[in-house]
């Protein structure tokens, strides 16, 4: 055999237990980037009246109703940049967050993230705005809807502050926080929605009233996602390594996880009963 033309085999170092969880993590991006897109069509439609009904909360406005106090001009106003706001805060993030962009257009990439920051900053004011002047439906989503927007607002500022002084590893770090947040309300009505559907409603109220579930979204809509972005922030550029013994059990659960996200995904906004949906095939399907 002439050793001068053999080739040695290629090796491959990915396990089946890599392979796995790098199909399942792909899957659940491509369902999060179809949900983006089809959450901040939603915010659009909604937002300029084109579906029959607009936001509750900034109807007047929208509408030209009276608005005798500033009070009432202050929380509509307020919930619509709100609105238009977080409509570049999900739609804008994929300029952001693509490593080719950032690279190659850097101009691109650093005025894409000065408008994001500002809508970050302008959508937490304008959330505030309303909760001073209108409050939420309860006092208690008062209190963590506020202290989801100190956190957007933090997130945005810290993340322009260290760009601008050149601390680049904190800036990526504060501008992920900001991403996670940006996730909250999207994630509320998927988190409901999940629950309802899979529970039965456990732990519900019921009109008025609150349950369990009722205080414990109010915060696990924004929670979560922060201790999941400060996992990733910590472990950027570590490579995990699972105990032989937690692989497969991890692998159930993200599948069963990204099985229940795309679940939700799904019937919020690709179904007629979904909050997204039913809005969605009425302007694009006509039904």
């Amino acid at each position: 055999m002439d050793m001068r033309h053999a080739r040695a085999a290629p090796t491959r170092t990915d396990t089946i237990e890599q392979r796995l969880l790098h199909r399942i993590g792909h899957a659940t991006q491509v369902v999060a980037l179809v949900g983006l897109l089809a959450f901040g069509a939603y915010i659009v439609l909604r937002a300029v009246g084109a579906t029959p009904k607009n936001f509750d909360q900034w109807r007047a406005l929208m509408e030209g109703q009276a608005m005798p106090t500033a009070a009432d001009w202050i929380a509509n106003l307020g919930i619509g940049l709100h609105f238009a706001m977080g409509t570049v805060l999900v739609l804008a993030w994929p300029i952001l967050l693509s490593s080719r962009i950032r690279s190659r257009h850097r101009a691109v990439h650093r005025w894409t993230g000065r408008v994001y920051v500002t809508a970050g900053v302008l959508a937490g004011a304008g959330g505030m705005s309303f909760i001073l002047t209108h409050g939420a439906y309860t006092p208690a989503a008062s209190v963590a809807f506020a202290v989801w927007g100190a956190v957007m607002m933090l997130s945005a500022i810290m993340a322009f502050v260290h760009a601008r002084a050149k601390r680049f590893d904190r800036h990526r770090a504060w501008a992920i926080r900001l991403f996670a947040m940006v996730l909250g309300s999207w994630v509320f009505d998927l988190e409901i929605r999940a629950w309802k559907d899979l529970t039965g409603g456990i732990g519900m109220g019921a009109g008025a009233t609150s349950g369990p579930f009722d205080y414990a979204i109010l915060y696990l809509f924004f929670v979560p996602n922060l201790l999941v972005a400060e996992g990733f922030i910590r472990n950027l550029h570590k490579r995990i390594a699972w105990p032989r013994l937690f692989t497969w059990p991890a692998i159930t659960a993200f599948a069963v996880a990204g099985g229940v996200f795309a679940y939700a995904v799904v019937m919020v906004t690709a179904t007629a009963s979904g909050k997204y949906g039913k809005h969605l095939l009425q302007a694009f399907g006509g039904e």
